[in-house]
């Protein structure tokens, strides 16, 4: 019964919003799925051209006029641009055509790409779900394929090579089908308490989670920790060798402990290693270090110490930083482009471009985070609780700016 009122409920908002955005008058009781009105439809959009496109074939092929079934039909044909996208990188040989001026651009678009291919056919799911609260995923999930095609472009803005305009054409179309795709999105979170989200842990965070970052050890069996030991004394010396031990794609937590230590490496947490916990023994003990940076010929993605692209990720009493200097500009220490992610009691420290908050539902609560320039940006829905933002001396000629979008 529950289920059918909250399919209900959708349905309605739906229909709502289709007809506030079509502005019908109100002596029109039906709606005449005819190419003028599809066109007047997409008139509101972001990308008129590309909304008329993709829904034109809707008076031929007979689909209902709904907004339902527009967002739907959009969602395919960005599905069918991201395919396009996915043969030119991995079967035209796109990517040996291209020449980088950054270590690692090709490396970025094919790990975004990946993402975003997963993030369309999830928010596929969700809306096709019919349960309202699945909406807040699909948005999260649309806004993060716009962040990752963007990324892309950016790094190839510095490429070139003949293949390049062929890959920026196929992102920007991808680009436009999924803005239209989010604008047809209805928004329902609910209005009012949002002061609340400053007591406690996010809604989407579950007890287990909260409990584990809290110190409760009795949420994991101590003989399936994995421990990283920089002495030799634990399962492996590297945190990385821990990863890639850790089984693919888990539904459970992956409790990785990481001893005192100062651990100089660059550590991939990849979309596949999900709910990744890294415990460390304090951010005055436990230290992730390292020094890539822009100026060193990285792109700003690739530059992270850490580089979290699995979802579900935790982290509790842990330094990161990245020690390149303020004169290597673009230097990240940390960079989270997965959903469903907190950090309690980090210190997360750096100069230009410390926290890459980049895509995705983001938690830091009573962490350190601190640098000198745009030194926590992105694209991320993210929230701060009990941080300390620490400023630090900027290189002469510069100007201390926390945050950038």
């Amino acid at each position: 019964m529950a289920s059918t009122i909250t399919k209900a409920l959708i349905t309605l908002c739906f229909t709502f919003f289709f007809s506030s955005t079509l502005s019908v008058n109100s002596s029109s009781t039906s709606f005449n799925p005819n190419l003028s009105s599809i066109r007047n439809f997409c008139r509101s959009k972001p990308y008129p051209d590309a909304c008329f496109d993709s829904l034109k074939l809707s008076v031929s092929i007979n689909i209902s006029p709904s907004i339902f079934n527009y967002l739907l039909q959009t969602l395919d044909t960005a599905l069918s641009e991201a395919g396009k996208l996915t043969n030119h990188l991995f079967n035209g040989g796109g990517a040996s055509n291209v020449i980088e001026k950054q270590k690692g651009t090709m490396q970025d678009c094919n790990e975004l790409h990946g993402i975003t291919v997963s993030s369309l056919k999830k928010s596929v799911s969700r809306i096709k779900s019919g349960d309202s609260k699945q909406l807040a995923d699909a948005r999260s999930y649309l806004s993060a394929t716009l962040t990752n095609t963007n990324t892309c472009l950016q790094g190839l803005d510095s490429a070139s090579g003949s293949f390049k305009p062929v890959l920026v054409n196929s992102l920007g179309n991808i680009y436009k089908q999924v803005s239209n795709s989010l604008s047809m999105v209805p928004k329902t979170g609910k209005k009012g308490h949002k002061n609340r989200l400053l007591l406690g842990f996010p809604s989407w965070m579950k007890q287990k989670g909260r409990r584990i970052l809290q110190g409760g050890d009795d949420e994991y069996d101590p003989s399936e920790v994995i421990t990283v030991a920089a002495d030799g004394t634990g399962n492996f010396s590297t945190i990385n060798d821990a990863i890639n031990f850790a089984p693919n794609n888990s539904y459970d937590r992956v409790i990785i402990y990481v001893r005192e230590g100062v651990y100089e490496e660059n550590v991939e947490i990849p979309s596949h290693k999900t709910n990744i916990v890294l415990l460390g023994d304090g951010n005055n003990a436990t230290f992730i270090t390292g020094n890539r940076s822009v100026v060193d010929g990285w792109t700003t993605f690739r530059s992270a110490t850490v580089a979290v692209s699995g979802d579900g990720f935790l982290a509790r009493d842990i330094t990161i930083e990245n020690s390149a200097g303020p004169a290597k500009h673009q230097a990240v220490a940390l960079r989270v482009n997965a959903d469903l992610v907190a950090l309690y009691k980090c210190s997360i420290n750096g100069y230009q471009d410390t926290l890459y908050a980049h895509s995705f539902r983001q938690f830091y609560r009573e962490c350190d985070i601190s640098g000198t320039i745009d030194y926590i940006f992105g694209n991320a829905a993210v929230i701060f609780q009990a941080c300390n933002i620490i400023s630090r001396m900027p290189m002469p000629g510069q100007f201390t700016v926390i945050t950038a979008q």
